[in-house]
Parts: C-alpha cells; structure tokens; sequence
C-alpha cells in the first residue's frame, strides 16, 4: 500500500528534459528585448553551467535533440531568436571586441577593475553586453571553443536555418548582415586613419596620401559592402583582399625602416593595432564574401589567437564566433592588459637593432685575439676604478655622497673603456640583446636554431676570453699598484681590516655574493636597455640631423657641427650605457640601505681588482688560507650569474617579443646542450672556419626573411 501511495518520480533525464522544455518555452513566448533577454540567459545558464564537462555536452545534446524533434517548439524559438537578434546592435562587438585600444595601462586597468564591481555601462541593445554576460567566466568560454564541429554544426542549425545555406552570419538577419557591413567600414577607417600617420609614412616612403593601400582600403571596403550579386561580390572581394596585401607589405616596410629610424611606443601599438584590425576585417569579409578566407600573410590566420596556435575550425562562422567570444573576455581582464602591454614594452625594447653592440662579438679569429687585447686593457684600467672605490668605501661618508661617488667613479671608468675601445667582461651579453633580436626576427625552424647556437657561441667564447684577459690584467695590475705603493708611501695601500673584509664578503655560502651576482646581472641588462632607449630616442627624433641645422652653426661653423653630430651619433648609445651602468651600480646598495635592505652589486671584473688587492696586501701567504679559494670560487659564481643573468633576460625579451612559443623555447633550449656536447671546444676557443657575418649582423639585409 506504501508504494501505491508514493508519488511516482519522474527520470532523472526526463526531468531534464521537462526543464528545458519549460525554459525554451518561456523564452519564445516572451515579448520585449528585456523581457526575451533575460529569459535566454536563465535557458543558456541551465545549459551553460554544468557541474562537470559531462553534464554540460550531456544537457546541450539533449536540449538540440529536444529543437531537433519538435519542430513547432523549434519555430517559436528561431522567431523569438531572430526578434532579439533584430533589436541587438553587433557593430561595437564586431569591431571593438579584443582589440587593442589607445588607452594608457592605468586608465585602462582602472576601468576593467571597476567592471568587475560594478554593472556594465553598456546600452541594453549592445551585444557586447549580451555575451559578457553569457560568457561570463573564462570555462564558458573554454566550453565553446572547445565544442566539437559537429555538435557546433547542430547548435548552428537550430540558432540560424538561414544560415544553412550560406557560408557565414551574414545572410541569417539582416541586422546582423548591415551590422557586419558596417563594422567593416569602421575598422577600414580606423585602420587607414593609422596607416596614413607620419610616423608610418616616412618608414614607407614620401609617397602622396592616395597611394596609400591604407587610403585606398576605405574605397576598396566601401565598393565591398555595396556589392549586390554574389558575381560582384566575388569580383569586389578579390579587389579588396590585393589591398590589405599591399597594406601588410607596407607593415613590413615599416619594420625593416624601424633599424634606420627608430621606434616608439606609440608607433608600436599603431602597428599591432593595424595587423590585428586586418586580421578581424578578413574574418569579417568571410561572411560576405563566402567561401575559404585567403589571407594575404601567412600569420595572419593566427594573428588574434598568437603565433603557433591551431586553428580550431575549417567554419568562417565560427572562426568568427570564437574570435569574438574570447576577445570579448580578454576586454575584462586584467592579466591579457598586463601581458599585451608587457609585449609591447618587449617589442620595443628589441625592434630597432642597431650596431651599438656588434664590437662586443668577435665574429673571427682576427677580432678573438683582439679581444683578449682589448679587454687586458680593461683590466688594467679597472684596477685603478677598483682602488677607488675601495678609498670612497673606507671613508665612510655619508650614504648620498658615497653613492655618488661611486657611481662618478664607475661612469668615468666605463666612458674611458668606451674611448679607448677597451672591453670589460660581462657588458657584452646585455649589449648584443639586439643582434639575438634580429636573428629570431629573420629566421624560422632550424635555421633560427642553428643561428642562435653559433650567435651563443660566439659569445660564450668572446666572454670567457675577455673574463680571464680581464682577471689576467687586474691580477698583475693590483700586484704592481700594491708594490709601487710600498715604494712610495712605505706601507700596504690596504688596511688590514679592509682586505680581511674584501674576504668575508666574496664567500659564496656565508655571504651574498651569488644573490648581489644575479642582481648585478639584471642590472646590466638594465643598463644596455636604457643605452638602447637613448640610442633609440635621438634616431626617432632625429637629434644628428637637428644638431647638423641648429642655428649654432652659423657661429661655429657647418663643418664643427657636423662632426659633432657625428660624435653624438657614434658615442650616444656607448656613453649613455656607460653612465646608466655606473649610476645603477654606484646607487643601488645605497638606496637598498637607505631601506634597510642588505644589498650590493658584484661585478666580476670590480670584484676581481678587489681580491687581487686584498690579495696583494698579505703576499704569497694568502694561498695557505682557504678563505682565498673560497672567495675565488665566489668570482668564479659572480662571472657565471652576470653573464647568464644578463643574457637570459635579454633572450627572453627577443623571443617574448616575437611571440616565441614556449614549445619552441625549450626545444631550442635541448638544441643548445646538444650542440655544447657535440662541439664543446667551440664555446671556448674560435674553431670553426672564418665565413661571412653580414646576414647575421643587425643592419644586414633580410635574405633570410620569411615570405
């Protein structure tokens, strides 16, 4: 009798199914655009939100089956769909969603953090607002990206029939299809307005405006929109895509003219705005035009997704779909704000080569020996910047001034290494950032590889020369600076207190020498950035042409301002580097102190001229005390960290630059250890055959470029 009584339960998947039956209902038989709005977002969560990946395809097949099975309820909701499609307004979702904007990193987060606190400003017929709102969290998203073809093919039929037959959106409303044209002829606009600037073209020749491919993209979009019968829109669109050819061999002009006439931020995010634009513009025309896209560059099929993503879709409609789903979600975020602009700032640092660090790779066996040459000098020289330091830090003057002073010291040093063409170990890998740019930036596969490893080379054994000529020349140098002073003066020209503590602080393990080690390292990088910057700077504004036509001229003489111009043109990026590295040296353990924090800088070469005076003032005897080999192992960790610091940020800058893949890294990373243990002797000492280095130079031309 009990089970008479009981309430017989319905199953669990009919149950569903009762559910989504009830939803689909309630939102065809709604009225408004609010009213259908809010009630295909309580269909789509119902849908949209399961628990796991099983329940979620589980729910989405049953509620398409349910549509595919009963074709009254199927009709309403296709006419309600419809009608809220008809009152959307799709322009600013088409041309606006994940593409950059012309907006500084503080305004910008600011206004995304505050869309995660308050409601969108949106107008309600924005549909931008409408996939917000569904795709609110980054696993929706993931979960429509993610749906297999078929499946997509099926949710299609059901959302658009009219569609069925065309390729694209294009044709499955008319609001949507005017919305489409419409979104091309503001980003046509958009985008020619930043490809006529002067900034893009001075890079592509003083030609008159209207033969811009830019200019003559707002006609050749225009004539697009326009076009009635498929046979005219065919021709049209063939018309315009040989525009937007013509428009990215320009970009590329742009970026080979970026070595000669420098670079800004500005222009960079001009540029990407550009190629991303073009990128969304092809999507776009798809759905016009129909048929496969044929993308004039070959990256440009990934251009919104990143270099070495796998297209997800054969479908021009969901090509589009996806593209808008997720840059809508990357608008909200704060993270893809943090890493575009990051990107920018890496593309920036690397774009303009240069040749300011060429003469610190020896590229023969000529210029090898001449390095050991260059960098005794050096070592000698350092000596002497070396004993000063060591004066200022005796006379324990206050934390200002000794900063100051050493950074003069520093400064006065590296600009008379600059003048005499001396070399000092560890300046070299932050220098020659821009030739490891230019390699990955030419070169694709094996052949970036195999560039990169004789570039590392290269440098390895043009460091490892220059380190011991250094260490060689500041080892001598000290021990005659140490006897001429007993001469002279009759006593040690270190205290003994001062040389015992010259020990304490190189142990590796009870001192932080290999912390200071790595932090020099950044330091260094940061000093070429910033030479690299001032370079940059008096090319993008042309300082040497402006010092050749100053008015001075007309009292010193044409010929006087010309040479130095020339001066400046020669020694900005040298001097500018050098100073920047005496002052970041000089001031970091002073600022670090004044903060309490226990903080110094461990420069290989500087470090080594110390030891050898604190050396030199206990004589022969230094060599029983393990003290002394503990800190000769402590140079020998410092020259390791600033070199490797140094070069691995630079590295990772070119290759974050050129949007590397990660896969890629660490197979490039694999190469180079088999290379080191195929061919060690290379990495030391110039065995290879001499061969011809200007394609790999910075300023070489690009025979090596992909087409």
């Amino acid at each position: 009798m009990r089970r008479l009584r009981r309430p017989r339960q319905r199953p669990a998947f009919l149950r569903v199914d009762d559910e989504l039956r009830a939803r689909t209902k309630a939102f065809a038989g709604s009225a408004g655009l609010q009213s259908r709005i809010s009630a295909f977002l309580r269909l789509f969560r119902s849908i949209w939100t399961g628990a796991s990946e099983r329940a979620f395809t589980i729910r989405l097949i049953r509620w398409i089956r349910l549509l595919e099975h009963e074709d009254l309820l199927r009709l309403d909701f296709q006419d309600s769909f419809q009608a809220m499609l008809a009152e959307l307004n799709s322009v600013s979702l088409f041309a606006e969603a994940g593409l950059p904007a012309h907006h500084a990193i503080v305004t910008e987060g600011l206004r995304r953090l505050m869309q995660r606190f308050l409601p969108s400003a949106r107008a309600e017929t924005d549909a931008s607002r409408l996939v917000v709102t569904l795709f609110a969290t980054s696993r929706d998203v993931e979960r429509f990206l993610d749906l297999p073809d078929y499946l997509f093919e099926r949710l299609r039929a059901v959302l658009w029939p009219a569609a069925e037959e065309a390729a694209g959106l294009a044709r499955s409303t008319p609001r949507i299809d005017g919305d489409l044209r419409q979104a091309l002829c503001l980003m046509a606009t958009r985008t020619a307005g930043r490809g006529v600037s002067a900034a893009v073209r001075e890079r592509v020749g003083q030609l008159p405006v209207e033969s811009s491919p830019f200019y003559r993209l707002i006609f050749a979009t225009e004539n697009l929109v326009r076009a009635g019968d498929s046979g005219a829109a065919e021709a049209r669109l063939a018309e315009w895509r040989a525009c937007v050819r013509q428009c990215r061999e320009d970009l590329d002009m742009v970026h080979l003219h970026m070595e000669g006439a420098g670079v800004s931020a500005d222009l960079m995010l001009d540029l990407r705005s550009i190629e991303l634009g073009l990128a969304r513009m092809e999507r776009l025309a798809e759905q016009l035009g129909g048929g496969e896209p044929s993308f004039s560059d070959p990256g440009a099929a990934q251009a919104l997704t990143g270099e070495g993503a796998e297209p997800r879709t054969s479908t021009p409609a969901r090509r589009l779909l996806n593209d808008l789903i997720e840059g809508r979600l990357e608008d909200k975020r704060l993270r893809s704000l943090l890493k575009q602009n990051l990107d920018l700032l890496a593309r920036k640092t690397v774009e303009r080569t240069g040749v300011s660090g060429e003469h610190y790779i020896a590229h023969s066996r000529r210029e090898y020996w001449g390095m050991w040459l260059a960098a005794f000098g050096g070592g000698l020289l350092t000596v002497l910047t070396a004993a000063i330091k060591m004066r200022v830090v005796e006379a324990q003057a206050p934390l200002f001034v000794e900063g100051l002073l050493n950074s003069l010291d520093y400064s006065i040093s590296f600009i008379l290494l600059q003048v005499f063409g001396l070399a000092l170990a560890t300046k070299q890998p932050s220098a020659t950032a821009a030739a490891f740019a230019g390699i990955v930036r030419r070169n694709r596969g094996y052949a970036r590889w195999s560039k990169i490893a004789d570039f590392t080379a290269r440098i390895s054994r043009t460091q490892l020369a220059a380190a011991i000529s250094n260490v060689i020349a500041v080892c001598a140098g000290a021990v005659a600076l140490e006897r001429l002073w007993r001469v002279m003066f009759s006593h040690s020209y270190l205290p003994a207190a001062s040389a015992r503590h010259v020990y304490e602080t190189l142990h590796p393990f009870t001192s932080g020498t290999i912390i200071y080690a790595a932090v020099t390292g950044v330091l260094l990088w940061l000093a070429a950035l910033i030479g690299g910057w001032c370079e940059n700077f008096a090319v993008y504004h042309r300082i040497t042409a402006a010092v050749r036509q100053h008015p001075l001229g007309a009292r010193l003489g044409e010929n006087r301002m010309r040479s130095i111009a020339n001066w400046i043109d020669f020694n900005l990026a040298g001097w500018s580097t050098s100073i920047a590295l005496g002052f970041l040296l000089g001031f970091t353990p002073v600022v670090c102190r004044f903060f309490g924090i226990p903080m110094d800088v461990r420069h290989v070469t500087l470090t080594t001229g110390t030891l050898a005076l604190a050396a030199a003032r206990f004589g022969t005897s230094s060599f029983g005390h393990d003290w002394f080999y503990y800190a000769v192992a402590g140079i020998g960790a410092t020259f390791v960290l600033n070199l490797s610091v140094s070069f691995l940020i630079a590295a990772f800058v070119a290759l974050r630059a050129y949007d590397v893949p990660g896969r890629e890294q660490l197979q490039l990373l694999r190469f180079l250890l088999g290379q080191i243990v195929r061919s060690p002797l290379k990495w030391v000492l110039p065995v290879e055959r001499e061969r011809s280095t200007g394609s790999e130079s910075p300023g070489a031309a690009r025979e090596n470029e992909p087409a």
